[in-house]
């Protein structure tokens, strides 16, 4: 039994490490910091019908478009609610990002803090915040 429970553990970590399948990660929130010089966006990624949802945290100078390989964070298999995946992101300070989530299978944070343009912004992960205002699903547009 403890054998298949770090089998399994191990696998979600390599799904959660992986990139996710033929690149397709979809911008699904942005938001600029309150002095205006840095945009916080969530990218979602859908690896397939068997695993969930990936989401990645970039910090990008306003209006840049965020690279798939440089990322502040990702959660695999983040929710927002009982119903809902991924997560919210919230500016604390200029140099605060506060990213949001009820929770989440496995995290990746490369560093804590983040520069940009020379300034410094820490990222600070939430667990356990519901957001019940979140629809029901992942966060893209589903065609």
């Amino acid at each position: 039994m403890v054998r298949a429970t770090h089998v399994i553990a191990l696998l979600a970590a390599l799904v959660a490490c992986a990139p996710v399948s033929g690149g397709a990660e979809v911008e699904v929130s942005r938001l600029t910091s309150p002095d205006g010089a840095i945009d916080a966006v969530l990218t979602e990624g859908n690896p397939g019908a068997s695993a969930s949802f990936v989401y990645r945290v970039h910090v990008v100078p306003k209006g840049e478009t965020p690279s798939q390989a440089a990322y502040a964070a990702q959660l695999y298999g983040a929710t927002r609610s009982p119903s809902a995946y991924g997560a919210d992101l919230h500016w604390r300070a200029p140099g605060v990002l506060d990213v949001r989530y009820l929770q989440a299978r496995s995290i990746d944070i490369p560093a804590h803090v983040v520069e940009v343009n020379g300034r410094k912004v820490s990222i600070a992960l939430q667990e356990g915040v519901e957001n019940p205002e979140a629809p029901a699903g992942g966060m893209a547009p589903r065609d």
